[in-house]
This record gives structure tokens, C-alpha cells and sequence, in this order.
């Protein structure tokens, strides 16, 4: 079963100094099972997130409706109490048309903002765990872990639902269980370190793109799916698909092969322990030394010197937590000391924007336009297809398209990543300020399109960061990336559900126009990066 006759993958490794460690491709050290006839390839993650994407596209548009049910079933949670509240504050209904009020859109964007907040304090915790504990036991054993805490957490509105006793901040315990295991961003992380593991260097662009494609797919799809539910069957009959699909997800993890060979998991564990073993000995480093240099001059009977101050300076300390944060890149990959982490930053604000604009479309279409369930929904798959289309079909034609040298040298392929970054996140500025400016709900739909082409920056920093370090931190480098992007999960949500409350009544496009400007800092702060990446090629010339 193995294929001895290819050929040999070769890496550099920063932690060997620059020496080429020679690795056998994985499906050479693991032979198939029955139930799974082939080799580790990338594409056997490909179900795992689009069944992830499935069980997100109902909650994008269908939450705000559901929490508007259970406001005006049980009135207005009181940490988001609402003006005049004595006079219809907990009302039961919506006789009288208050459930389609700004404070009861308010309170529902606060509501849903929090609790995207806090769910994503502890991802931000946990997701680099996660990703790098991946390196170590698996990338199949993690993605399992992430599979049980998701099913878990998605029994938690049922539960709120059928128990009218429960309350409702139950609903929050569901996202800190999923925010507990990294939730989706743990995930992406995961199957973008699988595919890595068995993707050459050069060709990750465009895999990461499928991967992501396929998330946007199931979550277009699955929007599709839980409108039509909701419309047929009920609301609530929508919520009961979530849990049904994060079990199908377990079953499916369950028998695909490891990417990482049992050879490979050693090394990874022994160099993680070398890692922390030295790092350890490095914080007691200079104790040791004054003792060493104590214990010799009173053995001499010279007088002691005076101590000095051995305290680490400030700056060494915060260039420690940057190095710690983002391993050292390999020689030849990304120009500039801190680009990687730069890279990083600019994830975030451009994730904090989009996503603290996203998760108000529904709330917004909802209130402004009175649309049903059903036609939210729509504005979801629009986006999820179209990141398809552009994440399997347009990006590839772009890379194809490339000058060849993109193909074979790792420099000029990054140098290509960088332009697509900068191109997408001016993309998604302009897909902010279309939200902002368009006067008819269906705007929203050509919102969704060009927002996919936007979207192209998402698998471009993922493929330069994973060209710029060494294999053997590569899980490691990608959840420091989670983790700035579910920092922006924290911030996003809660920062531009107190636009929108703040502005709704006087300007309500209000957080649509603000993500545009945030956006296009973004890209702003691309520049840099990409000009010093570009010197540095042409100096290699």
C-alpha cells in the first residue's frame, strides 16, 4: 500500500537552524482502512467543514427571530432594559406591535452580541491550545474534541425553548460550551494544518481556498435549509437540524485517517518538550549564574561584589512575548522581522469589521425591512455560495493566471498572496460602505456576491504564514492566528451592537459605514508589509 516511489518531501526547520529535514509523505508511514481505502489527502476535511458550515447557516438568520420569539413570549431580559419599560417591558405578545420596535431590535443586538462576545473571550483562550495540541496528539483527535463540545452546545436553546422555567441567559452557556473548545475558528485552524500536512508549500493558496469554499458552502446551504424548515415546519424545527448535523460531524471525523504519522507525533512531542525544557532553563538562567558567581568568591575570601540588577529590560520581555507568539520564519519566506504578526493584526481588524457588521444584517433587515425569516436566509446563501464559486473556481483561475515563478518559488508566490490580501480587503471596505448606502433590502444580495471576492484575503495570509514558518509549528502559528481572530469575535460583536443601539433611531446604517472605514484601514496597514516584501525580492535578484 505505500508509494515508495515518490518523491521525498523537504523542508527547512527553524528550530534545526536552517538544516533540511527530510520527511516521507504520510501516506508512506500509515497504511488505509477498510472503511477508508485511501491515504491522508486534504480533501477528507472537506466534509468536516462543510458539515460545520451546515450547522452555522441556520443560526446566522434564523437566531435574531428566534430571540425575538422569546422577548415578546417572555418579555426583555432586565440587563437590557428598554425605555418606558413599566408600560410594556413584559408584555406577552406582540398585539400591539412592540416586538417590531427599536428597543426590542436593541435588546436583541445586545442580547446576540454578548453572546457572541463571551463565547469568544474563551476561544480566544483556548483556540491556540487547540490548534497546537493538534501538533501533538493529532489532527483527527483534536477536530473530535471541537465535534463533541459544538453538539453539545447546540442542545442548549432546545432546552430554553421547551423549558419556559429556564432562563434565558441559558442560551449563553451554549456558546462559552462551544467557545470552551475553540468553536469553528479551532476548527479552520485544524483542517488548514491537516491539509498542510500533505499539501507541497506552493499549492496551500489555493487548498486553503477549497476549505474555506466548503465552509461557506454549508453555511449558504445550510441558511437555504433552515429557512425552508422554519417556513414548513416551524422555527424551532430549524434548531433541532443543529445537533442532528454536529452528530453526522462526529461520526464522519471518527473515520477519516490521521494526517500526521505516529513517527511524526514523536518528534513533534519530543521538540515541544525540548521547546519548554528550554525555556524553563532560560528563565533560570541567571539565578544559577549569581549563585555560581556567589559561591565562588566566598570560597576565594575575596569580598563579594555588590549585586547587580539581573531583572530581564522591559523591551526583551515584549520581544520574548512577540517571538513566543509568532515562531521564527523560515529563511526565504516572509520579509520583516514582525510582518507575520503584522499580517495577524490586520486579520483581526478586518474580522472585527465584517464580522461586527455581519452578525447586525439580519437584526437590520429585520427591523428596517420586515423580512420574513425565509428571505434573511436568502442573504445568507448568496454569501455562502458565493464564496464557493469564488474560493473553488476564481481563485484558482487567479493563481493559475500568475506569473509561473508564483508556482515554483515560495518569495514570489508570497509576494502574489500579499496582492490578493490588500485586493480582497478593499473589496470587502467597498461590500461595507454598499451595506450602508443601499436603500432597498435586495442591496444585501449584491452585498453578499462581491463580498465573496472580498473574501479572498482569508486563505492568502494563511498560505504566506504557512510558507514563512517551519512545518513542525505550523498548527502552532495558525491558532496564534485563530486567536487574533476570535479576538476580533470579542470585540466585533459587542463594540458594534453598541453602534447600532446608539445610532439606530438617527442613523441606522450607522455600523455598516464604520466597518468600511475599519476595513479599509486594513488594507492601509497591507501596504507596508507588501513594499518591504517587495524590496527584499527584488534585492535577491
Amino acid at each position: 500500500m505505500s508509494t515508495i516511489d515518490e518523491p521525498l518531501v523537504s523542508e527547512t526547520s527553524a528550530l534545526l537552524e536552517g538544516t533540511a529535514v527530510t520527511k516521507a509523505p504520510q501516506e508512506q508511514q500509515r497504511l488505509p482502512r477498510w472503511y477508508w481505502p485511501w491515504p491522508p489527502r486534504y480533501w477528507a476535511t472537506i466534509p468536516v467543514i462543510f458539515l460545520a458550515g451546515l450547522t452555522m447557516g441556520p443560526l446566522v438568520p434564523l437566531t435574531p427571530p428566534f430571540l425575538k420569539y422569546l422577548f415578546c413570549e417572555r418579555g426583555i431580559p432586565t440587563l437590557f432594559p428598554i425605555h418606558n419599560n413599566s408600560t410594556f417591558g413584559d408584555l406577552p405578545t406582540n398585539d400591539d406591535g412592540h416586538c417590531d420596535s427599536a428597543e426590542y431590535s436593541i435588546a436583541i443586538a445586545k442580547f446576540a452580541g454578548i453572546n457572541a462576545s463571551a463565547a469568544a473571550v474563551l476561544i480566544t483562550l483556548t483556540v491556540r491550545f487547540w490548534s497546537g495540541l493538534g501538533d501533538r496528539i493529532g489532527r483527527k483527535r483534536a477536530m473530535q474534541i471541537w465535534a463533541v463540545g459544538t453538539a453539545t452546545a447546540q442542545l442548549f436553546p432546545l432546552m430554553v425553548y421547551y423549558h419556559k422555567g429556564i432562563s434565558l441567559y441559558f442560551i449563553w452557556i451554549g456558546g462559552l460550551v462551544e467557545g470552551s473548545v475553540g468553536s469553528v475558528l479551532s476548527l479552520i485552524a485544524i483542517t488548514h494544518a491537516y491539509a498542510a500536512d500533505v499539501t507541497d508549500p506552493e499549492e496551500r493558496t489555493v487548498v486553503f481556498g477549497r476549505i474555506i469554499g466548503s465552509y461557506y458552502t454549508g453555511i449558504g446551504l445550510g441558511s437555504v435549509l433552515g429557512g425552508l424548515v422554519a417556513k414548513q415546519f416551524g422555527l424551532i424545527a430549524a434548531f433541532w437540524m443543529l445537533p442532528i448535523l454536529a452528530f453526522l460531524n462526529i461520526f464522519y471525523i471518527s473515520i477519516i485517517p490521521e494526517s500526521l504519522s505516529v513517527a511524526t507525533l514523536a518528534e513533534n512531542n519530543s521538540q515541544y518538550k525540548s521547546l519548554r525544557n528550554s525555556q524553563s532553563q532560560s528563565t533560570l538562567a541567571v539565578p544559577v549564574d549569581r549563585a555560581n558567581e556567589e559561591s565562588s568568591s566566598q570560597s576565594s575570601g575575596q569580598p563579594r561584589p555588590v549585586a547587580k540588577n539581573n531583572r530581564v529590560p522591559y523591551s526583551d520581555q515584549v520581544k520574548a512575548f512577540i517571538r513566543g507568539l509568532v515562531p521564527e520564519q523560515l529563511p526565504g519566506g516572509l520579509a520583516g522581522k514582525y510582518s507575520a504578526l503584522m499580517l495577524m493584526f490586520i486579520a483581526f481588524l478586518v474580522l472585527m469589521a465584517v464580522m461586527g457588521a455581519s452578525v447586525h444584517i439580519s437584526i437590520f433587515l429585520l427591523y428596517r425591512f420586515h423580512w420574513s425569516e425565509a428571505k434573511i436566509s436568502y442573504v445568507t446563501a448568496i454569501q455562502g455560495l458565493s464564496r464557493l464559486l469564488s474560493m473553488t473556481l476564481l481563485l484558482p483561475l487567479v493563481k493559475r493566471l500568475a506569473p509561473q515563478d508564483v508556482l515554483a518559488d515560495p518569495v514570489a508566490s508570497i509576494h502574489f498572496d500579499l496582492k490578493l490580501v490588500i485586493v480582497g480587503v478593499l473589496i470587502e471596505a467597498m461590500t461595507m460602505f454598499l451595506y450602508g448606502a443601499t436603500p432597498v433590502g435586495e442591496g444585501f444580495f449584491l452585498g453578499g456576491a462581491t463580498s465573496s471576492i472580498g473574501a479572498f484575503f482569508f486563505p492568502a495570509i494563511r498560505g504566506i504564514l504557512s510558507q514563512s514558518v517551519a512545518p513542525e509549528l505550523l498548527g502552532q502559528t495558525l491558532g496564534t492566528l485563530a486567536t487574533f481572530e476570535s479576538l476580533a469575535v470579542v470585540v466585533g460583536p459587542t463594540l458594534f451592537a453598541w453602534i447600532y443601539g446608539a445610532t439606530l433611531e438617527t442613523h441606522p446604517s450607522t455600523v455598516f459605514y464604520v466597518a468600511g472605514v475599519l476595513t479599509l484601514l486594513g488594507a492601509v496597514l497591507a501596504l507596508p508589509v507588501f513594499i518591504k516584501h517587495t524590496r527584499a525580492m527584488h534585492r535577491r535578484l
